[in-house]
């Protein structure tokens, strides 16, 4: 039996690009012993001075001058501008990436992120490969560097971002719309009840969700404190992820504050954390956006880092999966509204599983393995994109 092996190329400048990764990595072992994958992550590989130049201006930018990376993201869109950085820059700063893929020898290159499609393309432009490039998206939303001629084909997070491709040049047979790649574990049934008392929460009053961490951390504190205004008894769930300060702060609020205070810091337990939870709050990440669909969780949307965030926001909100805030005051109202309205968190919480794709990782599997049973993309063209709450899978 051959050995196929499977690079997945990411840049981990978010939490988003990475649990959209390992969910492609775990659905393409799943069930397939002829398959190895690797994920790789161009922050563990990259010279320094790459991430000096390249990678840490994008996080100071955004937790600093979140107007300057609004503006510049803004401009890249208008002009689009099929480069995120000069080949150079990549190709010398990500030259161990480029070796390790030799060393692989994938059959495939699955890329998801816009960095790592445009170090995937100078590879195998240059001969460190020989093997289809495949795109999996992570957003809702599309960009002109995606559209490269030289990707093989895409796997999109939406209808949206298909149109969006389309309108840059893409061929509409090069897209395939599978979603945004999640753990299908989100769209399990669990038992609430036994959740709540594992959790050390009381049975019936309602539980809100608190996320927001990543590279601009929300203010998950005030929002805590602006919690104690609702007009119903809440326990509250905080995950503060990796931020460590905002860990520290939120242990301190504990017992001080009337409500209930759960705090988290890193957690692979967000599937039960949301079974949980009667309602989230979070930036509007498409990864996490995308998990509390498939978990049927109605979600309020606030702080979102400036750029593809801001267009991940309206997309929600025109869409109806998603109720946007402004201010901790304005969060603790909405609360209390769709706490107060039980019929408007059934509305949302079936917009949500309606829209949900919960198979997206193993549909972006299936067609991976499609493309390594065949010399060319030819045989995925016309293939019919599935609508809303339809199954993506190929066969």
């Amino acid at each position: 039996m051959e050995i196929r092996r499977i690079a997945i190329l990411t840049l981990g400048v978010g939490s988003g690009h990475l649990r959209a990764s390992q969910a492609v990595h775990q659905a393409l072992h799943d069930g397939a012993d002829d398959v190895e994958a690797r994920t790789i992550d161009i922050l563990d590989l990259a010279e320094s001075w790459f991430l000096r130049l390249y990678v840490y201006p994008y996080w100071l930018m955004v937790r600093h001058a979140p107007g300057v990376w609004r503006r510049l993201f803004e401009w890249r869109q208008r002009k689009g501008l099929r480069k995120s950085a000069p080949d150079w820059l990549i190709r010398r700063g990500c030259r161990s990436v480029l070796s390790r893929l030799q060393t692989f020898r994938p059959h495939l290159v699955i890329v998801t992120e816009i960095s790592a499609a445009r170090l995937a393309v100078l590879g195998r432009r240059e001969g460190w490969f020989e093997a289809p490039i495949l795109a999996a998206q992570t957003d809702f939303c599309s960009e002109p560097p995606w559209a490269g001629s030289e990707i093989d084909l895409h796997c999109v997070g939406s209808e949206e971002a298909r149109q969006q491709l389309i309108s840059c040049g893409v061929s509409a047979h090069r897209i395939i719309n599978c979603g945004v790649p999640i753990d299908p574990a989100f769209a399990l049934s669990f038992d609430r009840a036994e959740l709540r008392r594992a959790l050390g929460l009381h049975p019936t009053r309602p539980v809100v969700l608190l996320m927001g961490g990543g590279v601009k951390s929300a203010p998950l504190d005030t929002i805590v404190q602006g919690l104690e205004l609702c007009s119903h008894p809440v326990q509250v769930i905080a995950v503060a992820g990796r931020d460590r300060d905002m860990r520290g702060r939120l242990d301190a609020m504990q017992g001080q504050l009337a409500l209930d205070l759960h705090v988290f810091g890193w957690s692979e337990s967000i599937p039960e954390l949301m079974a949980a939870a009667d309602m989230l709050i979070t930036k509007p990440g498409s990864v996490v956006a995308s998990e509390a669909l498939a978990a049927g969780l109605p979600t309020i949307v606030a702080y979102p880092v400036a750029g593809m965030q801001e267009r991940h926001l309206r997309f929600l909100v025109e869409k109806n999966l998603g109720i946007a805030a402004q201010e901790p005051a304005e969060i603790s109202r909405l609360v209390s509204d769709l706490l107060d309205d039980s019929n408007k968190m059934e509305a949302l919480s079936l917009r949500g599983r309606d829209a949900a794709r919960p198979d997206a990782a193993y549909s972006v599997a299936q067609v991976a393995r499609a493309l390594l049973e065949k010399a060319t993309y030819i045989d995925l063209l016309a293939m019919p994109s599935p609508v809303s709450g339809e199954s993506a899978y190929l066969m």
